[in-house]
């Protein structure tokens, strides 16, 4: 009895729901200042008013959807390559975002803007910058980099495309990884900024950059909810799958599509945050059970739960300077990696 109670979906999924929300308060309430709950039902002063609204809200938002996005394509992933040890960086778009925000910060590239003459009673100009260059370059150069990979897999590939994939985006990605370095190396310029970008941090992101990436980030999660039903008939293999309705070719570029979308608004709001989309599938997986209608979903809430505690223990642990959030994933996502290998031999 004991079991089924536990084993309700409806009751996992209320239970996972009042986790993400205890891991937002808390994401909410510490940092270099504390924050009362209180001040987000209008208590608080003037000074925490502030924090809250301009500060931590628009971060913990991005920071969540970035959770969102990381553990929904990885638990795709997964499910595509039929692979336990898939993940979103898998086709080389992570790297591609890297290089995309080195050359901007080499370059001087600028980011989207908005310009525009003030009223007639005030005169003058207005100039209004919607995304740093950093992170617009970066999700320009991964959506090409999802691109160049999907055109490449598919050119010759046929059946193997999704082998293919594999081998072009781990190719692709140690190219774009060769490129980025050749130009850190060579450059003269102050690249503090860009090394918190690749160790993963939203340091300084706010409502720009969540305006940003928030349609790209809903047509992403609709597709990957809209295609589980489709990854679980191709767990038995693609000629399966074929036999039973499954439009393979179709099913194909709609998980690259909506992965490139997730992965390029992931990096543009972060930067490169590893193990997230391979730790969160793995947990779920042990909670709900295999089948896509539920993994996709729930890895997309535990992806968001994880990425708010880590991004929560990099404001605090050494207050007032912050860690980038991508160190406390790799420090957890390295053992745990590891003991899936030794585990799967």
């Amino acid at each position: 009895m004991k079991k089924d109670f536990l084993s309700n979906k409806f009751l996992q999924l209320i239970l996972s729901l009042f986790l993400l929300f205890l891991a937002f308060l808390f994401a909410i309430s510490f940092g270099a200042e504390k924050i009362k709950v209180a001040t987000l039902f209008g208590g608080g002063d003037k000074f925490e008013n502030i924090i809250l609204w301009q500060l931590r809200l628009p971060r913990v938002l991005l920071v969540l959807l970035t959770g969102i996005l990381l553990g929904g394509s990885g638990a795709v992933f997964q499910m595509f390559f039929r692979n336990p040890l898939a993940e979103p960086g898998i086709m080389g778009i992570s790297a591609g975002a890297t290089l995309g925000a080195v050359i901007a910060v080499t370059l001087g590239i600028g980011g989207l803007v908005i310009t525009g003459s003030a009223s007639k009673l005030t005169g003058g100009s207005f100039r209004f910058t919607i995304i740093s260059p950093i992170n617009f370059t970066a999700f320009i150069f991964a959506l090409g980099s999802g691109l160049l990979v999907t055109l490449l897999a598919f050119s010759r590939a046929g059946k193997n495309s999704s082998i293919m994939l594999l081998l072009c985006g781990t190719a692709l990605g140690t190219l774009y990884s060769a490129v980025s370095s050749m130009i850190l190396l060579t450059s003269n310029k102050e690249l503090h900024s860009i090394y918190s970008w690749i160790l993963g941090s939203f340091s300084g992101r706010g409502w720009n950059e969540l305006v940003f990436i928030l349609l790209p980030s809903l047509a992403s999660i609709i597709i990957m909810l809209c295609i589980s039903r489709p990854l679980d008939l191709l767990s038995g293999g693609e000629t399966s799958a074929a036999s039973l309705g499954v439009n393979v070719n179709k099913l194909r570029v709609l998980v690259l599509l909506s992965g490139s979308l997730a992965i390029s608004s992931a990096v543009c709001s972060g930067g490169t945050i590893s193990f997230v989309g391979l730790i969160a599938p793995h947990i779920v997986r042990k909670i709900v059970g295999p089948k896509a209608r539920y993994l996709i979903p729930f890895s997309m809430i535990f992806g968001a739960i994880l990425i708010l505690l880590a991004d929560t223990l990099a404001r605090i642990m050494i207050a007032p300077a912050e860690l980038p959030a991508g160190i406390i994933t790799a420090i957890l996502g390295v053992p745990f990696f590891l003991t899936l290998c030794l585990r799967r031999q």
